[in-house]
């Protein structure tokens, strides 16, 4: 075991979990780079290159297409070539001529020489000439920026009057010195009013369909089409750095929490468990990234999940599922934001819904059912989440999820006997087989030890209806007291429960002899594990159904014989079981069903009802306590408590049509050195034994 239950984990304990955070993050980083190289460096695009393939969307999109959108408002912001801005001034200026000219006849703005000209024209030829100027100079004094635009209007307009050759001349000459160009060009203001067009044309958006083409091949790779691409889960040719980065401090972070609390569980994993959670995890990886290739979702979670739960605690089995089978999902689809969301419900779905669908586990075709019903829900679970982001939905995803169901629930049912032979782990399947009462070891009890077998029966039945109430696993705990006093097979005769009436070898040797005897029940339960090939789960509650109690009967008996024959010093430890205490709630639950199971064929009178049985229960539990048998189990007050009621409650369920007689004090003498063997779970309060033994 790498830790006990709330303590802290040992400098071996830190090697192995930093070499177990080591070996998934690196995994993890390896994945990433190898499906980089494998799958998307060979037909990925580059920014400014012809694409090397056509892409198809993977999903319903609605992008700004920015590079249509650009070249719209550039044409809008071209059509503004310049922009004319009026002289203030000059304005002013031309419209006082204009004024004077029309309301004074006032003409001092031209030079000399054209004044001339003007007085000596006829009074009729002036008022034309002047009529004409002004008609001309009010309808387009504003509207030039050079002399050149201002004198090709001038001849524009005079080419439709009706007048001689020599007087055009002269309605020339006075505009050419009565205009002025009064517009100027605003390089700055021409800039300013493209950019506000350009930012009122709305954007250009484009709708693609699932299927739709996102880039033919050979088409140029523009950075917004590279955008689209790797929203849709497309990668580029570069090595993905920022992912890499991520998936590995991702696996980290989510490795450092799983280890936390698998330190913190009442019965942490074993290394080999560790390892058995290490391979589950990159097989679902691998997997994954596997069928990823091809953008199709493997369903692997759902083994993994299966596994898990089937051979550990399932709150811890619940972290494992969640976490490990959301860092498979980033590695099978980098980049494929909709996917991964796909992925992280169904490992929600899958570790949340395990809790229903793993409670029962009788049989190996409920055990398929039950994973294949968690299946059925991830695959609704899918489709809705794909109907919701408007991914693609077919019959063939459908019928390939149904497959992969079951193909999956038959691989765990297939594969866990394997997972059990190498990792020492146990399901219910193999709980279930182990206690058959067709299985050797079993057999072998009825016939060589019946007394026995009635024994671990009776534990068994008070232990697992016990566990049940409490919400422990019962089936374990059933299993673990069938195989408890296996031991026993090699010596039976030794135990009161084999031995014939007035047949009581313990009478003819030493308290010595006989303690070493029965307490070697347990070293050969052991070795009988080994050779019958036991799970070390079993083989706990072998060691630890007894703990470190002491045989109190013979104890005595040796002191009373020391004191008569001279008084040699008698070890006590000679006459203690060597442990360890119960070092899991479970064995300890056994420990004390074994215990009040002794107690009560040990009565001289029958039980008159509950509450003297609720005292014989408390009086156990009060014995282990004060011996100091549950201080590697972290039961509390309130546990305890939970335990005594729950194990009265199944004792009078189990007992109440038995009538039991009282023993004569005859038979109580006979049968005195019978309880030798029920010594180690002594009750102060019924043998008037010391305290603490």
């Amino acid at each position: 075991m790498l830790g006990r239950s709330g303590g802290t984990p040992d400098g071996a304990s830190v090697v192995f979990f930093s070499l177990f955070r080591l070996v998934l993050v690196l995994s993890a980083g390896a994945i990433v780079m190898l499906r980089w190289y494998f799958v998307d460096m060979g037909e990925s695009y580059m920014v400014g290159y012809p694409s090397p393939r056509t892409y198809i969307a993977r999903s319903s999109t609605r992008f700004v297409d920015r590079t249509a959108t650009s070249e719209m408002r550039n044409m809008a912001a071209d059509q503004i070539v310049n922009v004319r801005v009026r002289n203030y001034g000059l304005t002013q200026l031309v419209n006082q001529r204009i004024s004077s000219l029309k309301n004074d006849g006032n003409f001092n703005f031209v030079s000399p020489e054209l004044a001339t000209i003007i007085r000596a024209l006829s009074d009729a030829d002036r008022t034309r000439v002047i009529s004409a100027a002004l008609n001309i100079a009010e309808n387009n004094y504003d509207r030039f920026i050079n002399k050149s635009e201002q004198t090709a209007m001038i001849w524009e307009h005079l080419k439709y009057i009706d007048m001689s050759q020599a007087n055009k001349n002269v309605v020339f000459q006075l505009l050419d010195d009565l205009l002025l160009p009064t517009v100027t060009e605003d390089a700055e203001m021409a800039e300013r009013l493209r950019e506000d067009v350009s930012l009122h044309i709305p954007s250009f958006s484009r709708e693609i369909r699932i299927g739709g083409i996102l880039i033919q091949k050979g088409q140029v790779v523009t950075p917004d089409i590279a955008e689209l691409l790797r929203g849709h889960g497309y990668p580029d040719a570069n090595i993905p750095w920022k992912y890499l980065s991520f998936v590995m401090i991702s696996t980290f972070a989510w490795s450092l929490w799983v280890t936390w609390l698998g330190v913190k569980q009442e019965s942490p994993p074993s290394t080999k468990e560790w390892v058995y959670i290490t391979l589950l995890l990159l097989i679902d990886w691998v997997v994954q990234t596997w069928f990823g290739k091809w953008n199709t979702d493997s369903l692997s979670v759902l083994a993994m999940t299966g596994w898990i739960f089937l051979t550990l605690q399932p709150t811890f089995a619940f972290q494992i599922a969640l976490g490990g089978g959301i860092i498979g999902y980033l590695l099978a689809f980098p980049g494929m934001t909709s996917l991964i969301s796909v992925g992280f419900i169904l490992c929600a779905v899958a570790a949340g819904a395990s809790f229903i669908f793993m409670r029962e586990a009788s049989s190996r075709i409920m055990i398929w059912a039950n994973i294949f019903s968690l299946g059925l829900s991830l695959t609704c679970a899918s489709l809705f989440v794909r109907w919701g982001l408007g991914l693609a939905i077919s019959v063939e995803l459908v019928l390939t999820y149904l497959l992969l169901c079951a193909f999956w629930s038959s691989l765990v049912v297939a594969v866990i006997p394997l997972w059990e032979a190498i990792f020492d782990i146990i399901s219910p399947l193999r709980l279930l087989e182990m206690s058959h009462q067709s299985q050797p070891l079993m057999k072998r009890l009825q016939l060589e030890a019946p007394g026995t077998y009635h024994h671990t029966v009776t534990v068994g039945t008070l232990a697992e209806g016990v566990a049940d109430r409490l919400g422990m696993n019962g089936l374990l705990i059933k299993t673990g007291a069938y195989y408890h006093d296996i031991g026993k097979l090699k010596r039976p005769h030794y135990f009161v429960e084999n031995q014939s009436f007035g047949n009581n070898i313990h009478d003819r040797i030493t308290p010595y002899e006989s303690a070493k005897m029965i307490r070697s029940h347990v070293t050969d339960g052991l070795k009988l594990a080994d050779e019958y090939h036991l799970p070390s789960m079993i083989k706990n509650f072998i060691a630890e159904h007894h703990g470190k109690t002491c045989m109190t009967y013979f104890y005595k008996k040796a002191l009373a014989a020391s004191e008569e024959e001279g008084g040699a010093d008698i070890d006590k430890a000679d006459f203690c079981y060597p442990g360890p205490t119960p070092q899991r709630p479970e064995t300890a639950l056994l420990m004390l069903a074994d215990s009040v199971e002794a107690a009560l064929k040990g009565l001289k009178d029958p039980l008159a009802g509950r509450p003297q049985l609720d005292k014989l229960v408390e009086d156990v539990i009060n014995s282990k306590i004060i011996s100091g048998q549950f201080v590697d189990v972290d039961f509390t007050l309130k546990d305890l408590n939970a335990i005594r009621n729950a194990m009265v409650d199944v004792l009078m369920s189990m007992y109440h049509t038995r009538e039991v007689k009282p023993l004569t004090q005859q038979d109580e003498d006979k049968n005195a050195p019978a309880v030798k063997e029920m010594e180690d779970n002594e009750v102060p309060s019924l043998r008037n034994a010391e305290p603490g033994h």
